[in-house]
């Protein structure tokens, strides 16, 4: 279930460091989600989609993910990712396994789950098992035809919004060895682990896994104990709110033992997952807040969610860095005829309490309506973007955030020829 209130002190299972800056403060988190599986034998659709795509010799299947009782004998409530063979399938989809998406994009804080995993033995190879963070594209991943698009189709999830990956853990099942990663996917793919990038663990027991990201780092624990940092500096330092993913995959790579038979009540169990985030003074929750993620033959605003009941083909990321307000990119709006047009981006899961929101404009002016609005609970302010032939900063200031959650739109009905440029938007902890 969702934990909506964030004045409960979070239990977080920290431990002490010799570096003060890896030793997170349980008093300074609040947990602000949490699903412990435990409510009839699906997944909540509100807050789950599932995995669903062939990939690396095996088949995300929707019918292999379950709520239910740990196969261990436990009596514990935890979802359930089943790992089978159909030897009636095509051959390259005999092997199942699943897993689930979160419909919701989290950003800066502390991620952690409980599990269980399968493997630990060369005879058990053939499932990749893994707790991550990572945005949607427009492909199959998860429910790309169905219900994901529907989430698109209403506004809910961007249609495009992949940018990192967190691999909180990574576990190829024919040994005990957790593995950590971090990817980037803008301007193009690249990845580097942290140091050490894994660590053995007992596979016959529960054990509890978790990640934390911040601004400039993230930092990686098992069971309580620090195991690694990955330092965001450089090419490395990209953000936007981004998926949570529970997944095995049964994958035939040689590497890995390749894909053997699985065992009678073979499965990934997981006992719970939960989100912590705390305060951040000066941290951007804005996801691509400058419009310079994605490469020149992409203008679609990735991490902002287009309006397409207004005209869609008004709005483009054009990348230009001698017109720009800085970086590579702005956010335009225009086209050759009369047009209506919206963006906006929902930021999820923050803390409650003050922000201030800034937002760099040119404008043409003229438009019947050119503005910001930022919503949070019933309550929305609102700036009116006039005529400006020089990049201009416009602050709201003293947002109030009460339910962990704010909506940042952008919008405007113009005539045909009539722009508007926007760049750098920041909504941050605190007051200018």
């Amino acid at each position: 279930m969702k934990y909506k209130t964030a004045w409960a002190l979070c239990l977080l299972t920290f431990c002490g460091l010799n570096k003060t800056y890896a030793q997170p403060k349980a008093a300074d988190y609040r947990l602000l989600f949490a699903d412990d599986f435990g409510r009839g034998s699906k997944v909540n659709p509100n807050d789950w989609l599932y995995r669903s795509n062939l990939k690396m010799g095996g088949v995300s299947w929707a019918g292999n993910v379950s709520q239910g009782k740990a196969t261990d004998g436990s009596g514990k409530d935890c979802l359930l990712i089943k790992f089978t063979v159909d030897s009636l399938r095509p051959k390259g989809q005999q092997y199942l396994g699943g897993g689930v998406v979160s419909t919701h994009n989290f950003g800066y804080g502390y991620y952690e789950a409980k599990v269980k995993l399968y493997g630990g033995d060369k005879e058990l190879a053939g499932l990749h098992q893994s707790f991550w963070s990572m945005g949607l594209t427009g492909t199959n991943e998860a429910e790309g035809v169905g219900v994901r698009d529907s989430f698109v189709r209403a506004g809910l999830i961007p249609q495009e919004n992949r940018v990192l990956e967190i691999d909180g853990f990574e576990h190829n099942s024919m040994n005990g060895r957790l593995a950590q990663n971090y990817h980037i996917y803008t301007p193009t793919h690249k990845s580097e682990a942290p140091m050490p990038k894994s660590t053995d663990r007992d596979l016959s027991k529960w054990i509890t896994v978790a990640y934390e990201w911040l601004p400039d780092r993230i930092n990686f624990y098992c069971d309580g104990k620090y195991l690694s940092t990955k330092y965001l500096d450089g090419i490395w330092q990209v953000y936007a709110p981004q998926n949570l993913w529970l997944t095995a995959l049964p994958v035939d790579v040689a590497a890995w033992g390749g894909l053997k038979k699985p065992v009678k009540n073979a499965a990934m169990q997981v006992d719970y997952v939960r989100f912590y985030a705390k305060v951040l003074p000066g941290a951007n929750r804005v996801g691509n807040a400058g419009f310079d993620y994605g490469n020149i033959k992409n203008t679609y605003p990735i991490a902002w969610i287009v309006d397409d009941k207004t005209d869609g083909k008004a709005v483009r990321v054009v990348s230009d860095t001698t017109s720009s307000q800085s970086g590579k990119g702005y956010l335009l709006f225009k086209t050759d005829k009369a047009y209506k047009a919206a963006v906006k981006q929902i930021i999820e899961y923050i803390p409650d309490g003050n922000y201030t929101f800034s937002v760099w404009v040119k404008s043409s002016g003229g438009q019947k309506d050119a503005s910001v609005v930022v919503r949070s609970g019933s309550k929305e302010q609102t700036i009116l973007l006039k005529e400006k032939a020089n990049w201009e900063k416009m602050v709201i200031p003293k947002i109030k955030v009460s339910n962990h959650q704010a909506v940042i739109e952008i919008r405007t009905d113009a005539e045909a020829g009539q722009w508007l440029m926007i760049d750098n938007v920041s909504f941050t902890n605190g007051e200018l």
